[in-house]
């Protein structure tokens, strides 16, 4: 506007200029100059609001949202509509136009050339995060101050489809706390619907507890696939114990309930192992540590560590959490080449690495193998949560 207004009264001073005359009076040319705007400003507005067709590609990058429920920040009410919509009818060319669409999606994928016939899952995929992890961080009223943990894979999968829930439990937790606070989340809103489980890293440990003790859930839980979860320990964590007494000070046993017999499909297990972390061990480094360090350790330590353990993997959990037989098994590990000093990875790589062989920075390809194994990924152990810009 102001742009056009000073070029109108250039041209006037400039025609003064060649004249030596002024043919119009200055209010007059102020006139034409607010004619002009007015006629550009009705211009641009009928160009904007031109009816543009409506493709599946659009509608999937504006609509998709709607398939994507985040339970601890969304009331009850929209977990019904979440779970009511339906996606619309479409043509042959809105047909090809979604095809394009996921395919354009399939390239963009870490994992490679995705399966040709993709079919969207009919039911609901809930996504469980790991260690430290969380659902969206910051403000609720300010989006663009926000941290999505996924780090947009709930929007590809919403973009294909798929309907997510994505999930926030104890960030650093015992598997106990956090499968209990799942199962909670969950049968508030999934009471006789379908699910399957979709975790990442300790959330695979969550959710196997959960489907090994929760024997009263009112959800239908039709399949868990594990990525790069440590369902045998992880080496490095052994090393955070024997050399810094992390995993120590908190046993999982202080954080466990009794779980004297854990019953699945007939069978029962009672080879609870409570020598699985040595207590000579533990007394020796309690009595190594100085009162400050002590202290220090304890601030530093969570529960959850001991739990990543590979004596607590082996000798406790998994001997006392067996699968469920009706629920589907399948797991995703992922190996990386990782200098020493390449990335805070680098060092986890090389202790797991003389220990278990190929791995992802935290977890071994041989720990991440539960079920049906699928395939490894050539990414680290932050890149399969979305996570690729942590150093």
């Amino acid at each position: 506007m102001v742009s056009l207004t000073l070029y109108t009264l250039y041209n006037y001073l400039q025609r003064s200029v060649i004249s030596k005359a002024t043919s119009l009076s200055f209010t007059t040319l102020l006139l034409q100059a607010h004619r002009k705007l007015s006629f550009y400003q009705t211009t641009k507005e009928q160009e904007t609001t031109k009816k543009k067709p409506i493709t599946i590609a659009s509608l999937a990058q504006q609509d998709h949202r709607v398939h994507i429920l985040y339970p601890s920040r969304t009331q009850l009410a929209s977990s019904d509509s979440f779970f009511s919509s339906c996606p619309p009818t479409k043509s042959i060319l809105q047909d090809q136009q979604q095809s394009n669409h996921i395919e354009s999606i399939k390239k963009q994928s870490i994992v490679g050339k995705l399966t040709p016939q993709y079919i969207p899952p009919r039911e609901p995929i809930v996504l469980c995060h790991g260690l430290f992890g969380f659902d969206i961080s910051g403000p609720q009223s300010i989006p663009a101050l926000q941290t999505h943990y996924w780090n947009g894979v709930e929007d590809t999968l919403a973009k294909l489809g798929a309907k997510v829930i994505v999930t926030k439990v104890p960030h650093a937790g015992t598997i106990w706390e956090r499968s209990n606070a799942l199962h909670s989340i969950l049968k508030s809103i999934l009471v006789g619907k379908n699910v399957n489980f979709v975790a990442y890293s300790m959330g695979g440990l969550d959710c196997r507890h959960l489907l090994a003790n929760k024997k009263d859930r009112p959800y239908n839980v039709k399949s868990l696939t594990t990525i790069c979860t440590p369902h045998r320990g992880s080496p490095f964590m052994d090393w955070v114990r024997e050399n810094t007494g992390i995993g120590l000070l908190q046993t999982p046993h202080n954080h466990w309930p009794h779980a004297a017999t854990s019953t699945m499909a007939g069978t029962t297990h009672t080879t609870l192992r409570h020598d699985c972390l040595s207590l000579p061990v533990s007394n020796r480094w309690t009595s190594k540590l100085p009162g400050f360090d002590k202290l220090l350790v304890k601030w530093f330590d969570e529960p959850g560590y001991a739990h990543l353990t590979t004596d607590f993997c082996n000798d406790y959990f998994n001997p006392n959490t067996p699968d469920d037989p009706t629920v589907k098994y399948y797991s995703y590990g992922a190996a990386a080449k990782l200098p020493a000093w390449s990335s805070l990875l680098g060092v986890p790589y090389h202790i797991i690495q003389q220990k278990e062989g190929d791995n992802d920075g935290f977890v071994s390809v041989k720990s991440a193998k539960w079920g049906n194994y699928i395939k490894t990924v050539p990414a680290d152990h932050w890149d399969l949560s979305g996570v690729s810009s942590i150093p």
